[in-house]
């Protein structure tokens, strides 16, 4: 009984958030002279209709590794809000790699993701030694973490690494032998994007849900004293969980370069989406659940993608998006405190029978 009420409960917020978010970025284009119904119906339109989800699908792709580590990361009470830089991390160490060997004429793309996902990983673990070893909130220092690496790939990209025929920081851009092949003629959508929802969701949900190593997680996050108690190396647990949220947000940089951008640039994570910083709205409003993530995570894509849709026919800004994004983030942060709350409540009811 007690389950069903908290799988409602948490549909029906998350249903409550989303729908607030809305509804407030409704009033706010009302109050600026804008037609919210107009408004919308391009924001979906331009998200969802058939010629143009394979965008929405590339847009969500980072999304979706991103979150997918996050939520190993939280669900370890280890607060990663560092995938912004392990993002870029990733993608700088994917297009520095191919432009090394771009001579080389072999179908490398794999040592070059898992080359963006441990730098990505290695970036991760300082913090979480700092954590484990000396107790220093990781929040901190993963934030911190993300303007060191945005200055790092600067100078790189700048400096040692820039092309030299171009006019703008980026690297040479990724040779056709190395780029990661489109899979649906006559649109972008690529490999990496079946590879995420159809292998790295799938293990994800395995990994969490059916290993012990995932159950170690699971009660470390829900209560360290337990894991203590029941002899898991918390410690080591901690870092593990924090090494494969940097991977996977490595990995999304590196995809994202080899995919879609097919060079490094500054602006790998755009200022309307900031992939990192949305993939933490996404983990928290799936309630670490990877599955929901998944479908969170094409939903946010859409919202990003049809923004430009939105701008063009609407004539409303491309940070409408951000607003609704950002109000989602507000209203989940209610949302979790609402549910504790009721969850509270009914476990004294239930004392009470």
């Amino acid at each position: 009984m007690l389950v069903n009420y908290l799988l409602l409960t948490r549909f029906l917020l998350i249903l409550t958030v989303i729908g607030s978010a809305f509804i407030i970025g409704a009033v706010i284009i009302a109050l600026c002279g804008g037609n919210a119904l107009l408004a919308f119906y391009w924001l979906f339109h331009g998200a969802f209709t058939p010629m143009l989800i394979p965008e929405t699908l590339i847009r969500a792709t980072p999304l979706l590794l991103i979150s997918e580590g996050l939520v190993v990361a939280f669900s370890a009470r280890m607060w990663n809000i560092g995938a912004e830089g392990q993002f870029y991390i990733g993608g700088v160490s994917a297009a520095i790699f191919c432009v090394v060997f771009k001579y080389v004429m072999l179908p490398l793309q794999p040592i070059a993701l898992l080359f963006a996902g441990l730098s990505g990983a290695l970036w991760a673990l300082a913090p979480s030694i700092l954590k484990v070893r000396y107790g220093i909130n990781e929040i901190i220092t993963t934030l911190m973490l993300n303007y060191i690496a945005i200055y790092f790939v600067s100078y790189l990209l700048q400096g040692p690494f820039r092309d030299p025929i171009s006019m703008f920081p980026e690297t040479e851009s990724i040779p056709t032998h190395l780029q990661i092949p489109v899979v649906v003629s006559g649109t972008r959508l690529h490999l990496g994007v079946v590879f995420s929802f159809l292998v790295i969701v799938p293990i994800i949900y395995y990994f969490l849900e059916r290993t012990n190593y995932g159950l170690k997680i699971k009660i470390l996050g829900a209560n360290p004293k337990a894991a203590q108690y029941s002899k898991i190396h918390s410690g080591r647990v901690m870092i593990q969980s924090m090494l494969i949220s940097g991977f996977l947000a490595g990995l999304a940089g590196g995809i994202e370069v080899l995919a879609v951008q097919h060079k490094m640039r500054l602006e790998l994570s755009p200022s309307y989406c900031q992939y990192g910083y949305t993939g933490i709205a996404i983990a928290l409003l799936s309630y670490l659940n990877p599955i929901l993530t998944a479908f969170i995570s094409i939903f946010i894509g859409g919202l990003i993608n049809g923004s430009m849709t939105m701008h063009r026919m609407a004539s409303i800004p491309v940070g409408m998006a951000n607003i609704i994004q950002s109000l989602i983030m507000v209203f989940i942060l209610i949302g979790y405190y609402v549910e504790d709350k009721l969850s509270w409540r009914v476990l004294e009811r239930l004392k009470g029978k």
